[in-house]
């Protein structure tokens, strides 16, 4: 029997980020996942040679020592970063690591990156997949979720005598509590109903839409984008008209239900295997209208993988809607009618009510106009700079960074790029070297919006780390920054599913 007082166990880790808005223990803010499920909130104090951490809490007569192959993961302040990011802008290692930072100087071998941290660092170009100086390519409408605050759950009346529909395991006993219909913890919301969350996420005309989802049982999902979230008010009658009734409202599980819970808006409903796009809107007299649009094939496969990145592309003056899965390119919608998306909110719902839905990972921005995937800046023996208004890439080999301008050595010309104009620079991959491994006490450090380190730990006070980076060699990292330190990986969605924080 474990003599720790340890909290109720789940089969699930945690996976939390910053900057949220949910309540913690004030005496225990900092809570450990167990590679068995076990969790303990308490205090993290610091570890001693990378393998004892050590623990207290307001339980805790005196301070504990953890061995660290014993544990999953370490969200500190619950989940939330004691101090913010200043710009999303990131360097891309080989080995999937994000560094936050900017390019001070760039030579034919190294690079030298000023962090937010307040390090300068020095590594091989050889181990830099990409840079992303402005990542989202213009303008940042949304980006979360970090906080409840900004988003709201839409109730929508049910049909005559058809209760609020749930989980039937979940409805609650005479005199409790209901459970809400959704849960926020760290930077992800997680559904127990099909009662939709909404954000106003400021949805630009020419947007850019990119979210994460994982789920439980199987994808049935309903995402609503360009929501106006408003039902017309009726026409008032003529003289000698009665009034018109409205008409009766389907239960909240129906299709029919979307554009009174979304208004004028486009819904996208995802499956393990296909996806469908829905016209919402309103006649002139008010009744709401529902149009699935045509498409030659919107076929996904997702059954066994319990997670995905979705985005989608949207061009309110072209009638055209994008999807993509994973990166990949899946369907293109026209509306012939024009786009009924008035509005500038998004919205999520769970569509079966025996699974459940998280939402995370969230970033709306205004959109370039390209079709293309980020897959396709991707070249075997060439440098590739796309900059920020979409239509102008080049390619050729970058070799140097000077008064604020990328040098680039192109087969015609050779020309100067403004940093500011740059979206993403993808460095050739045959250029490309494997970083050596961390060793076997590996450990990330996450940060959000972005970053990831992974480093060899060798000591560590509550408030910084020290350990070796097989890119950059010993450096120390400031845990202000971080929400997450992450001692076990895994990409399986069981070790990423925490609602109960």
């Amino acid at each position: 029997m474990n003599p720790l007082p340890l909290l109720v166990s789940g089969l699930l880790g945690c996976l939390l980020g910053p900057l949220a808005a949910q309540e913690v223990p004030t005496d225990d803010p900092d809570l450990l996942r167990f590679n068995n499920g076990d969790a303990l909130h308490g205090r993290f104090l610091g570890m001693d040679d990378g393998n004892n951490l050590t623990w207290t809490g307001s339980s805790i007569k005196t301070p504990i020592i953890l061995q660290s192959p014993t544990l999953r993961r370490l969200a500190l302040n619950g989940g939330r970063a004691a101090k913010a990011l200043s710009h999303p802008q990131f360097i891309e290692l080989v080995n999937g690591d994000r560094i936050p930072g900017s390019v001070v100087t760039l030579e034919e071998n190294t690079f030298t990156i000023d962090t937010p941290m307040g390090k300068t660092l020095t590594l091989d170009r050889k181990f830099v997949r990409s840079i992303s100086p402005n990542p989202f390519g213009g303008v940042l409408a949304y980006m979360g979720p970090f906080s409840k605050d900004d988003w709201s759950v839409i109730e929508v009346p049910p049909a005559e005598n058809a209760p609020r529909a749930r989980r039937a395991k979940e409805v609650p006993k005479d005199g409790a509590k209901e459970e809400e219909p959704w849960v926020f913890g760290g930077d992800a919301w997680y559904s127990n109903s099909n009662i939709p969350i909404a954000v106003d996420a400021k949805i630009p005309d020419k947007a850019r839409i990119a979210f994460h989802l994982a789920w439980r049982s199987r994808l049935s999902a309903v995402v609503a984008f360009h929501a106006t979230l408003k039902i017309p008010e009726p026409k008032p009658p003529k003289d000698g008209e009665e009034p018109a009734k409205p008409a009766p409202r389907p239960p909240t599980t129906s299709t029919s239900s979307y554009p009174l819970s979304f208004g004028h808006s486009y819904v996208l409903t995802l499956y393990s295997t296909y996806a469908m796009l829905y016209r919402c809107d309103f006649d002139e007299n008010g009744n709401s209208r529902m149009n699935r649009l045509a498409s030659s094939s919107a076929t996904i496969r997702l059954d066994e993988r319990g997670e995905a990145k979705f985005e989608l592309r949207c061009d309110r003056a072209n009638n055209s809607i994008i999807l993509y899965v994973d990166g990949e390119y899946i369907n293109q919608w026209e509306d012939p009618e024009g786009y009924s998306g008035t509005g500038s909110h998004l919205a999520f719902a769970c569509q079966n009510n025996d699974s459940r839905l998280r939402v995370s990972d969230v970033v709306v921005s205004s959109w370039n106009g390209m079709i293309d995937s980020a897959r396709s800046l991707e070249a075997e023996d060439r440098d590739v700079i796309l900059l920020n208004n979409g239509t102008d890439r080049f390619s050729g080999h970058i070799t140097g960074l000077e008064n604020g301008r990328y040098l680039l050595k192109g087969s015609y010309a050779d020309m100067q790029i403004p940093t500011e104009e740059v979206e993403e620079i993808r460095f050739a991959n045959a250029n490309l070297s494997e970083l050596p491994d961390v060793g076997g006490k590996a450990l990330r450090v996450i940060l959000r919006p972005v970053g990831r380190i992974t480093i060899d730990p060798h000591s560590a006070t509550s408030t910084e780390m020290k350990g070796r980076h097989p890119a950059f060699g010993e450096l120390t990292l400031d845990l202000g920054y971080a929400s997450l330190l992450e001692f076990s990986f895994s990409d399986s969605i069981l070790d990423s599913w925490d609602d109960n924080f």
